[in-house]
């Protein structure tokens, strides 16, 4: 664990905090009798922030007893696993039970070695921590931003590619995400309160920057979220195009045919025809068959409609 004491920040072992230290601990996949001792015993938490902590898979929310608090909260690993992070909070304490590594954490451990007072008080603490988080998230959005020019450049290039299931799968991720966000979002917004007793309210100033972070990635969510069904409509209307032109296509050459088709039935009837006595009745229809193309193709022509 990290401790400030006024001056500087040092590593100690897990231990309870006196009255004059500032304590940032970190317990990186424990086991369930560590919890308990640590946050039951130790520091003497309420029963039931104990079983929160043993507890996963929980939404956002914000607990407050009487010397602490605790609430979820959520870390974005590179493969955008949300994975619960929970968060106990007291005067001169922040403990965070972490079930799964968190890659970031080395940074902010050297954060406060470089600048100890942004251990000052535990406010600060939190609002460090959680930065961290939320930076990630917006690593999150980048990608996704990413995704989906590339999927849109992908329908525009070919549009029989089959981006539907990943489009529904990346729908049901933004989902889940903005779901937990939003619900951050508000834990974020209590934390800002007078009421809390953790915060000061010099803090209020950082946690409102968290505030209009997650608040500016839940409206990226929102709009990556149309964009999807954007591209999906999309697709739709490039195949609806494309098909069109192919019909087009083939009933303007059917068309050209049709006069043709006439042609040669008239003058394969079983009857006798004036024309079969003349010297040139055979370029007379050669005369009559290109004289109907051509006349077509300049129909077609004129109206633009090819």
């Amino acid at each position: 664990m990290l401790v400030y004491n006024g001056h500087n920040v040092a590593r100690v072992p897990n231990r309870a905090a006196s009255e004059q230290e500032m304590v940032f601990l970190p317990l990186l996949q424990p086991h369930q009798e560590e919890i308990r001792k640590i946050v039951g015993d130790t520091y003497h938490c309420h029963e039931l922030v104990v079983e929160d902590c043993l507890r996963f898979g929980q939404r956002p929310k914000l607990n407050v007893y009487t010397d602490h608090a605790f609430f979820p909260f959520f870390f974005l690993r590179d493969d955008w696993e949300l994975v619960q992070i929970g968060i106990v909070m007291g005067h001169n304490f922040v403990i965070a039970i972490l079930p799964k590594p968190m890659p970031f954490l080395s940074e902010l451990e050297e954060e406060f070695q470089k600048t100890p007072e942004k251990m000052k008080n535990p406010g600060r603490i939190l609002y460090e921590f959680l930065d961290l988080c939320v930076h990630h998230y917006l690593d999150f959005v980048d990608s996704i931003e990413d995704t989906v020019d590339a999927m849109e450049s992908q329908i525009y290039d070919n549009p029989q590619t089959s981006v539907a299931p990943e489009i529904f799968s990346l729908k049901r991720t933004l989902h889940r995400t903005r779901r937990v966000f939003s619900e951050e979002r508000n834990v974020v917004e209590s934390l800002m309160h007078a009421a809390f007793p953790y915060t000061k309210q010099e803090d209020n100033v950082y946690l409102m920057d968290l505030y209009e972070h997650i608040n500016r990635i839940v409206d990226g969510i929102d709009s990556f979220r149309d964009s999807l069904s954007g591209l999906l409509d999309l697709q739709m209307a490039i195949k609806s195009d494309r098909m069109n032109a192919i019909m087009k296509t083939l009933t303007i050459v059917s068309t050209f045919f049709m006069p043709l088709s006439f042609i040669v039935g008239l003058y394969g009837m079983n009857v006798k025809v004036p024309e079969y006595g003349w010297r040139y009745g055979y370029v007379w229809v050669w005369a009559w068959i290109l004289a109907s193309v051509f006349g077509l193709f300049l129909f077609f022509r004129k109206k633009r409609w090819f």
